[in-house]
Formats: C-alpha cells, structure tokens, sequence
C-alpha cells in the first residue's frame, strides 16, 4: 500500500511541475524574463540567424504624452506565425532601462500587458496559438527625452525562437516638436491605418516656439553659457552648457544645434584650450549618444585624450538628437582628480568653454572645434546662477582690422603706385623723393607697421602658435609676415640703378612685394570660414568683388602703359610695363625730363577712382570684423 501512495505523491508532483511549465510558456513570459527576455525553455538556447520577424512603428518620432503603434510580425509576402513573444520599449542610451507603457492590445484573448518596472510596459503572449502580425498602442513617457526602441523574443515554436528582435529608433521629443510619421512596409497580415483628414486652413497661424529645455532656468535657477554672445534669452545658442546644482548634487546639460557630431564642456582654470577637464557628448554613426570624459593639451598632440581622464566620475542622465540638436544631460561628481589636478566644483572656481564639431579623430577622439568655440571671461562659481559672459575678443577684432587695412588697403595703393605712376607727376617731389617713390614708401611702411602690430596682437590673443584645424590660415598668414617683413630691409639694401645687381633686387623686390599681397588677400578669404571670425558666409563675395575691381583696375593701367610707350616709339609698342626692372638706364628724353608720359591724366584719374573704392572696401571688411556676429542682423533686415 505505501508504494501505490508513493507513486501517488510523485506522480501528483510532477503533474504540477508540467502545469506550472506549461503556464509560463502558454499565458506568457514569465517575471524572469523581464530583463534579458528569454522564455527559460529548458536549456533551449536562441536562433543565431537573423530573425524571420521585425517590429515597425507608425512614426520615427513621438511627443512626450502620445501614442503610436507599434507592430510586430514578419516581412510582408513571407508570413510566419508567432508563438509566443515578449516586447518592450528600451532606451538607447541605457538598454537595460524600461521606457513607456503599452496602453491596448489587439487581441485580449491571445496577448495581455504586464508590469516589470512600470506599469503596463511589457507586452507578452496570452496564448501559445499561431498568431499573426500584432500592432499595439504604446504611449510615450511625460518624464524622458530621447531615443528608444522596441525590443523582443519571438518564438515560432517552443524550442524555435529569436532574441534581440529591433525596432528602428524612435525618439521621443517635446511637446511642441512637429512629428511627420514616415511610410513604410507594413508586416505582413496588418492592415495599413486610414490616411489622416485633409485639414484646410485659410492662413497657417505662427506661435512662438517655447525655448528648448536647456534654456529654461537660465536666467534664475541654472548657470548658463553659450555661442555666439547674447543667445541664450534668444534660445538660438549654436552651442550652450548649463549647470544646476541642487545641494550636493551638480547637474551639467550641453546642446549644439545644425547637427554636429559632438559638443563639449570644459573645466579650466584659464580661458585658453589646454590643461583642461571635458566632458564629451557625442553622436555616433549609428544614431546612439555617449558621454564621455577627456582631458585636453595645449598646442601638442594628442591634443585630447580620454584614456587619461576616469570615465566614472561623470553619470548619463538623458540624450538626445532632436532635429539636428545634440542634447546630454548628467550628473559630475562633486570632487575628482583628473591627471593630479583635483577638481572641486563646490570650493572652487573655473572657466567654462563650450566648443562644438562635425568630426572626429578618430574612434576615441573629437575633431577640431569648427562648429562653436567659447570661453567664459573669468572663472566662474558652478553654483551661481545666471547667463556667463564670455571673453574679449577686442585683441582678435583688433588682428583682424589691421591686416585688412594693410592688405586691402595700403599695400593695393602702395603697389599700384610703384607699378604705374613713376612717369607721372614728373619734376615734383615730396620730402626731396619723387612723388610716386614718396607715397609707395609711405603705403608700404604703414602696411609694415599694421602687418606687425596684427601680427603681435594674435600671438598674445592665443598665447604663440595656435593651429586652426583643417584651415591654413594661420600657415599662409606667417608666410605673409614673414614676406612682409624682410621686403623694406632688402630695400634699405638695394643697389644703385645701373649696377649690374639692380635687376636682381627689383625682381626679388617685385616677387617678395607681389606673392605677399596675394597671400595676404588669400588668408583674408581664409578667415572667413575661421568658427572664431564669426563672419557671415557673404562676406567672401565681398572679398571677390575686390579682387575683381582690383584686377580690372590693373589690366586697364597695363593697357595705358603699354599704348604710352608705344605712342613714344613711333606708334609700335615695344616694350612692356615692367621693363624698368631689367636695371637698365632708359635713355631720357626731353619728354621723359620735363612732363609726364602720355594718358598720366587718364591714369591719375584711374587712382582717384581706385583709391576711394578700394578704401571702402577696406571699411567695409573692417566694419565686419568688429560688429561680428552680424548674422542676426542681416537676416533680420533681408526678411530671413
């Protein structure tokens, strides 16, 4: 009798094993699965191959709040039925981390929400039955900004089933933020949703967009600082890093616009790049947001680097890249030692940059900062509130006004004189020198003088040498220095007319005079594109309509020189406007001795007309240059 009741007893035991593993596979996944989302088949492991299924939503955006749908079954035209599943919304940034709820299912009877962090935000099977592709309603969280997909298990059979099936990325934006839901193929076995009502509106009403959330608390409960000046209370900053601070806890968030591929903070002591703690937000290929800490050299490779800056002393919070806006919000620890440097946010003071870029070095390095580059003034308390002010640019304005007065300017004048003009107010002088000689000498010495007072001035704004990324400015601008500098000591040198070396100074003189003009104009349209110039992009048509009035004005004195000396010779034109430079003496004549050459009229009045115009081109760079940004301006006048 004790053998039948024991035989009893297990098999009544094994009758529940076998029921409780039938009811975690037929009415769904079980609790366990609610992190790595697999069924716990025994010792059954996934497919390796690629799914046979995906998942689709209605739209690749979502406002915080709403709805979309979302569908999960196998391409169209090769419809396989589905087992079993479990799905969830999952963030980017952090995978592990349950976004959202699930707010209706298609089928009651074969599928049901659950909770495994939140409330509803897990979707499973109700009934191990083949079923077709399903579409659920999922709603946005009121808390998150960001990217997120749906993830899930699908199972075909009880031992046949795929993990990591993906979503594409949806991201989940601002309230405000308009949302165009994309086409795309639906799985097979679903029904395409009704096309939206075709709303008429007589006249499309404009509402001031609010500000993004960085900006909010700028002006009373964070620390703000962004580019360009003035941006912040306009919500239109190129690049902005915030800083709240609640107690013991320091809150950074950094955003920059037009789509870059990174934006970066840093903790200086000064307000020059190097020796600094950043902190990185960055954009990879794929879509997906890091955060990463580095630390910054000055001048020298690696320039930054992140193995030398601890990873943990930063903590992601939220990321996102929201029409073209890439956004990171995290927390710093309050102390951290970064290369034997001690930062301490709560007892000591820094000075904010905020730089921005399109690229990088490569895998764990930004490029160069040509989307946004600023730094605060002076060191600044984290703790304080308030819009930052960044630091004076009056050297770098001051650089950028005297070389355009000395390149566009004087050394036009100066050079156009020396060329075309020494037959022309002959028998007067100035200071005891002909009057061409005098004012070529005193151009050529007020663009020395402007050359090296520019030059000073940019060495002391970066403090020596500074690179400008892939722009040769600052290579061809030392070129030009270098030019311009040795030109009045060969002068003071030259040798007397006649000599058998005067051709060679007055070629070399020519060559050096010549290529340092050119290169001077050249590095002028360079800076245009510098991030720090600040320049709007139509400022190199301005540039290119003086280098065409310039040429044009050259072509036509080389044409009244070439007609002059050949209306001396007899009507032929035998020599060219150079020819002074073979050293050779021309023979004076009595016109050569008493009046000037031919069309000396026509051509002084081609310098009254050149002279004004080219200054005013000059003026015109100038202004730019000071009053830079001027963009807003610009737009503003043009209806932009």
């Amino acid at each position: 009798m004790l053998p039948r009741k024991r035989n009893a007893v297990i098999f009544s035991v094994l009758l529940v094993l076998l029921a409780q593993r039938t009811e975690q596979y037929g009415s769904g996944a079980p609790s366990t699965a609610c992190t790595d989302q697999l069924p716990r088949h025994e010792s059954i492991a996934p497919q390796s191959s690629t799914p046979p299924y995906l998942i689709l939503t209605s739209s690749a955006q979502v406002r915080q709040g709403d709805t979309i749908q979302v569908t999960v079954g196998s391409p169209a035209g090769a419809p396989l039925p589905i087992g079993g599943f479990i799905m969830q919304a999952r963030q980017i940034q952090n995978p592990d981390i349950i976004v959202g709820k699930f707010v209706s299912v298609p089928d009651p009877a074969t599928t049901h929400m659950t909770t495994c962090t939140n409330e509803n935000d897990t979707v499973t099977h109700s009934s191990p039955a083949d079923k077709p592709a399903m579409t659920f309603q999922w709603q946005a969280p009121t808390d998150f900004l960001g990217g997120v997909e749906f993830r899930a298990t699908v199972a075909q059979s009880y031992a046949t089933f795929w993990k990591n099936v993906e979503s594409p990325l949806v991201e989940v934006v601002t309230p405000d933020t308009p949302v165009n839901a994309p086409a795309a193929a639906a799985p097979a076995s679903t029904r395409a949703p009704p096309p939206p009502p075709v709303i008429m509106e007589t006249k499309p009403r404009q509402e001031a967009r609010p500000l993004d959330i960085i900006y909010q608390g700028c002006a009373d409960t964070k620390l703000c600082f962004g580019v360009p000046q003035n941006c912040i209370a306009k919500g239109d900053c190129k690049a902005i890093v915030a800083v709240f601070v609640a107690g013991d806890v320091y809150t950074f968030e950094l955003q920059a616009s037009d789509n870059p591929k990174y934006v970066a903070a840093g903790l200086s002591l000064d307000n020059k790049m190097g020796d600094d703690s950043a902190m990185e937000c960055v954009r990879n290929d794929n879509g997906r947001i890091n955060l990463f800490t580095s630390w910054t050299y000055p001048k020298s490779e690696p320039y930054v680097s992140r193995s030398d800056s601890p990873q943990d002393i930063v903590q992601l919070l939220e990321s996102s890249n929201i029409d073209g806006k890439l956004y990171c919000k995290f927390r710093r620890d309050v102390v951290s030692v970064v290369q034997g440097q001690t930062f301490d946010l709560a007892n000591n003071m820094y000075n904010l940059m905020i730089v921005a870029g399109n690229s990088m070095k490569d895998a764990d390095r930004v490029g160069f900062h040509d989307a946004a580059y600023e730094a605060t003034g002076a060191p600044q308390a984290l703790a304080s509130v308030g819009a930052a002010a960044a630091s004076s640019k009056l050297l770098l304005k001051l650089h950028g006004c005297c070389m355009l007065l000395a390149w566009l300017g004087t050394a036009s004048l100066g050079i156009l004189l020396a060329r075309y003009f020494r037959q022309t107010w002959v028998g007067k002088t100035l200071g005891g020198k002909d009057i061409w000689f005098a004012y070529h000498r005193i151009f050529m010495v007020l663009t020395w003088v402007l050359t090296m007072a520019g030059f000073i001035l940019i060495l002391i704004e970066v403090g020596g040498w500074s690179t400008t990324g892939d722009n040769p400015h600052a290579i061809t601008g030392i070129v030009t220095v270098i030019l311009c500098f040795i030109q009045p000591i060969g002068a003071f040198f030259r040798p007397h007319p006649g000599t058998s070396k005067r051709p060679i100074f007055n070629w070399m003189h020519w060559l050096g005079g010549n290529a340092a003009h050119i290169l001077g104009i050249v590095t002028i349209f360079l800076a245009v594109y510098l991030q720090k110039a600040e320049l709007p992009s139509w400022t190199v048509y301005i540039l290119a309509a003086f280098v065409a009035f310039h040429v044009v004005m050259h072509f036509v004195l080389s044409l009244t020189v070439c007609v002059s000396d050949g209306r001396i010779s007899n009507g032929r034109i035998t020599s060219f406007p150079m020819k002074d430079m073979l050293g050779h003496p021309r023979q004076p004549t009595a016109l050569d001795r008493s009046t000037d050459a031919p069309f000396s009229s026509f051509r002084r009045l081609l310098l009254g007309i050149y002279t004004p115009i080219i200054l005013l081109f000059a003026i015109a760079m100038i202004c730019l240059v000071a009053l830079a940004p001027i963009t807003e301006a610009y737009n503003t006048i043009m209806g932009s």
